[in-house]
């Protein structure tokens, strides 16, 4: 809620709430930019309070209620950023424009999943997805205002714009290093430690039932009789 008091309200003493000028006889929409910011954080606000009833006010967490919930939220914000590079210099409008690519993708993602939980290349998709997009504003002020050279962007410079498109391939990459090192280390950390726990001759082992056995009839008729008892 502060974020979208200060959208209309900082720096202090001006006021972008109104939409609308009253006092043109034409009443003209204003304040765009504001109301379209004001837009975005409202619904990853709503995506918060899904996830905070999900997970404190049901009896049983919905995972795909908050997955949808996000969904919503990340196709919101492709809508109003295409508002928004409208009438923007060459730089800022291609820099927002890749920008929006991850976060289409993972709200792609993010639907299917409510369809198809179970898929395991969905999960990893999702995590490298939200490394790119939950750095998002970092990267763009990076891009934008503190580029390597540290000078200024020369917004219609062809080489400028191809570098800037190369630094977000980077960014694409490291964001795969971080997830396969972070996957590398937990691996390498539960290979270890389950090593050192783990009983001698502690092992998972067919269970040893010969075609004569009683055992499977046994736990057939435990099973029928837990059956009729409900």
């Amino acid at each position: 809620m502060i974020l979208i008091l200060g959208e209309f309200f900082f720096p202090p003493g001006t006021n972008h709430f109104l939409p609308i000028d009253w006092e043109d006889r034409w009443r003209p929409f204003q304040h765009h930019n504001a109301w379209q910011h004001a837009t975005i954080i409202a619904f990853f606000q709503l995506s918060a309070l899904v996830d905070l009833m999900s997970q404190a006010w049901l009896a049983q967490q919905n995972m795909k209620l908050e997955w949808a919930a996000t969904a919503l939220a990340l196709v919101v914000i492709v809508l109003e950023m295409v508002a928004l590079i409208e009438h923007r210099k060459a730089l800022e409008f291609q820099v927002h424009t890749m920008l929006m690519l991850p976060a289409f993708l993972l709200a792609l993602v993010l639907t299917i999943k409510v369809w198809a939980p179970d898929q395991p290349l969905f999960w990893v998709l999702r995590a490298w997805l939200m490394l790119v997009s939950g750095s998002r504003l970092l990267v763009e002020t990076l891009m934008l205002h503190a580029p390597l050279s540290l000078q200024p962007w020369q917004a219609d410079s062809p080489v400028d714009l191809a570098f800037v498109t190369t630094f977000f391939c980077w960014l694409l990459g490291s964001g795969v290093v971080m997830l396969a090192t972070v996957y590398g280390l937990c691996s390498l950390w539960h290979h270890c430690c389950s090593s050192r726990k783990r009983a001698p001759g502690a092992e998972y082992q067919p269970c040893p039932l010969g075609e004569d056995s009683a055992e499977p009839e046994q736990f057939r008729a435990e099973v029928v009789l837990q059956d009729e008892v409900i």
